[in-house]
């Protein structure tokens, strides 16, 4: 009998021989739980279950492997509760098995399983699959990780520092998982793919100032990305969320009329490009501007010249020259 760890704790595991069409798919698998209900199925049975697990791409290229190898290299991770056999961890696997079992029920009609005692609460359970698939595997989508991390703190009300640290996730990850996860219920959007374009946007520290601002931002931009208007998760924030991070009025000007509608977010970034402000060279020449006007360096630079620092004075005569050249090339002058 082997021993497993788990946050701090031992739990004794039995490896098994059972027959496979005895385990039953367990109903919270982040894959299972996204995709079903992706679709508005709150309460999927275990045919409904099932049959989504089979029609998966890397559940049909696991059987292949499974055959190959002669059977399962990794055990499935099952508890006995209620009389009941749920496999914790392996649900991909016990699918592959009943694909493989459709050709050969007698071959594949046992699994190889390592059950944990019914002693196990719901918490241990969080650690244990969290340890596996947020840490080690990384196997499930960030949608899939946060919607998972979410129902746990939903349902156990605990601090999201103690959250983190049972499964061995940064804090600042566990909180971002259960912000954008709560903010894709509230637009009742749980469609996976559109993630990425939550977290961009919810996480933008620009865009996040024009938010409490201007609420009806979140509607215009949710809308866009439900109907597709938003090709791609990276134009919120290296197009939005760059406008969205100057403090320059034109840029103001260019997020007001996106918020409002007046331009798409396309529109608004090609506008903010034409005023040469999205590029590196702005960003220097303004870093520039911002030390020549600042009092406290003005200051120093008055009392070096006064106490005969002439180099100080040649330095900015030199910077006069250059710049008024510049101006010059530029047709500025």
């Amino acid at each position: 009998m082997e021993t497993i760890e788990i946050g701090g704790k031992s739990f004794q595991v039995q490896e098994v021989l059972i027959n496979q069409q005895e385990l039953s798919f367990y109903v919270d698998n982040p894959r299972v739980y996204s995709v079903l209900r992706e679709k508005g199925n709150e309460n999927p049975t275990q045919p409904e279950i099932e049959a989504k697990m089979r029609s998966m791409e890397h559940v049909k290229k696991l059987g292949h492997q499974i055959e190959q190898n002669g059977g399962l290299i990794e055990a499935l991770i099952v508890v006995k509760k209620a009389g009941e056999y749920v496999v914790l961890e392996g649900n991909s696997r016990l699918a592959a098995y009943r694909i493989l079992a459709d050709k050969d029920p007698v071959k594949w009609k046992q699994v190889r399983c390592n059950v944990l005692p019914d002693i196990i609460t719901e918490a241990e359970i969080f650690t244990l699959l969290g340890t596996l698939h947020l840490v080690k595997k990384k196997d499930w989508t960030k949608f899939e990780q946060a919607a998972y991390v979410y129902r746990q703190y939903k349902a156990s009300s605990l601090p999201i520092r103690t959250l983190a640290r049972s499964v061995g996730l940064s804090e600042a990850t566990v909180k971002k998982y259960i912000q954008v996860h709560e903010f894709m219920i509230k637009c009742n959007d749980n469609i996976q793919p559109h993630w990425n374009f939550y977290e961009q946007y919810v996480t933008n520290s620009g865009i996040k100032r024009y938010r409490e601002t201007y609420p009806e931002m979140d509607g215009l931009i949710v809308k866009q990305i439900k109907t597709g208007e938003i090709k791609r998760a990276e134009d919120i924030r290296d197009k939005l969320g760059k406008i969205a991070k100057s403090l320059d009025k034109t840029a103001a000007k260019i997020m007001w009329d996106i918020i409002n509608g007046n331009n798409s977010i396309e529109q608004g970034y090609a506008r903010f490009e034409a005023t040469g402000k999205s590029g590196n060279s702005y960003k220097k020449i303004k870093a520039f501007r911002d030390l020549m006007t600042d009092e406290d360096f003005l200051l120093s630079v008055k009392r070096e010249a006064a106490i005969g620092k002439k180099s100080v004075s040649l330095e900015l005569k030199k910077i006069d020259r250059a710049i008024k050249k510049l101006l010059g090339e530029l047709g500025e002058e």
